[in-house]
């Protein structure tokens, strides 16, 4: 450690609850520096926007110091710490992070206390920026303790910390009742190496057996529906964005001038161009990260299908405002994690029937699916491209474009399919973010 080492220690206060006792563990994780021996700069600050975290990085950079040690507090997404509130979130895209000089030192490390900061943002966080990184598998919680859950209520008396621990969220009830009677001991953070993925996290490797499952989107019932109450009328010229195999657009292709697909995986695209020898108004291009290679107003709807919970939102978004031509629409189907409510289950029961239908009515898909999802591949893949809880998604398209609403088409007991209309897109919020 040399003289110009600091440790940067980042809090929001602002973004659902607890916003009172982040600065607390904060200066609690300050103070506990201090003691152990760090003889550089602490800095405690806290970052209600993406912004506010460029600026904090950046003086420290201006300062001619490096980071020994960069921690967060507060509340996270499967993709990393949330900024902002709930009525207008942020969240930095992997793009995003991949774009950012940190100063980190030679002997840096990462920590992330944030709820599931280990499934998947941790590991990203190590191998992106070449540093040791700590997060928590398990949801956080507030404890007067960090050996174990020692209940903290809404106080905000030091010492506090946020540990990972077992609770009614990942165990259920029983999970609540050992927590509250103090049987359950903090989760030690997890230690993530900087080493590249253990295997391709893309779709190529399973293009073949997801061409094989959706040759015709129209198995998928309830999605192809929502798509079709939502089409304007007329001859459209509409971008698929993440298109896979081309399927919609194929299914698409009487009703459409010109359809455009793209995707990040050739091997996907390889499949959508083998199956586009009968419609000429059709094409399909990888693309290189949330970049759109078309020229402004240049489709009338934008979709993405199954495909927007793995994108870079707000850079993607304002590439997708920026080819839309005025009155044009966003139209959004995808899969989010949750699970269901005791009030949803007559929705529940009425959806599994509908679906057990569909099943049988198309064995051929069926037994396709699930050699797809099953698939060591498939799996791969997941662990990798996680998918979203339903507020991230939710919140974020609601706050982008006040006014509409997010649907429940089908739902599971642990995952649903929603739908998202943006309406015209020029009535969406313009993000104006510094990115560096």
């Amino acid at each position: 450690m040399s003289s110009g080492d600091v440790i940067l220690i980042i809090y929001t206060t602002k973004y659902r609850l607890g916003g009172a006792q982040f600065p607390v563990v904060a200066n609690t994780l300050a103070n506990e520096k201090g003691s152990n021996g760090f003889k550089g700069e602490v800095i405690t600050r806290a970052v209600e926007s993406k912004r506010d975290v460029l600026q904090a990085i950046s003086e420290v950079r201006e300062a001619g110091k490096k980071i020994e040690q960069f921690i967060f507090v507060g509340h996270s997404g499967m993709y990393g710490p949330m900024y902002g509130t709930v009525a207008f979130p942020e969240q930095f895209s992997p793009y995003e992070w991949e774009q950012m000089d940190l100063p980190f030192s030679e002997e840096a490390s990462a920590y992330f206390y944030c709820c599931r900061s280990a499934r998947w943002f941790a590991p990203f966080f190590a191998r992106t920026f070449n540093v040791p990184t700590y997060g928590f598998f398990w949801y956080t919680t507030f404890s007067r303790n960090k050996e174990k859950y020692v209940a903290a209520g809404e106080s905000t008396a030091s010492p506090l910390y946020t540990i990972g621990c077992r609770g009614r969220k990942s165990h259920g009830y029983l999970g609540a009742v050992r927590k509250r009677l103090g049987f359950e001991p903090a989760e030690k953070m997890k230690r993530f190496e900087p080493r590249p993925p253990d295997g391709d996290t893309s779709y190529d490797h399973v293009a073949a057996l997801y061409d094989a499952a959706f040759q015709d989107i129209r198995v998928r019932k309830d999605e192809w529906d929502w798509l079709n109450q939502h089409l304007p009328d007329g001859e459209l010229d509409i971008l698929d964005i993440g298109c896979g195999n081309g399927a919609l657009l194929n299914a698409l292709a009487d009703r459409v001038k010109t359809g455009v697909g793209v995707d990040e995986s050739a091997g996907m695209i390889e499949k959508a161009r083998a199956k586009n020898t009968e419609f000429r108004n059709l094409s399909f291009q990888t693309i290189d990260g949330p970049v759109l290679p078309f020229p402004d107003d240049s489709f009338d709807v934008v979709t993405s299908l199954m495909s927007f919970r793995y994108l870079d939102w707000d850079p993607l978004l304002h590439e997708i405002k920026r080819v839309t031509r005025p009155g044009g629409k966003f139209l959004v189907i995808d899969m989010v994690t949750v699970p269901v409510a005791v009030k949803e289950y007559p929705k529940l029961l009425s959806d599994k029937l509908r679906t057990i239908r569909n099943q049988k009515a198309n064995a051929r898909f069926d037994a396709a699916l699930k050699k797809l999802v099953s698939h060591p591949d498939w799996k791969k893949m997941v662990e990798y491209n996680p998918i979203r809880s339903e507020h991230e998604m939710k919140w974020y398209l609601e706050s982008r474009f006040p006014g509409q609403k997010m649907e429940v088409l089908n739902m599971g007991w642990h995952s649903r399919i929603v739908a998202f209309d943006s309406g015209p897109v020029e009535k969406g919020v313009e993000v104006k973010l510094s990115y560096p």
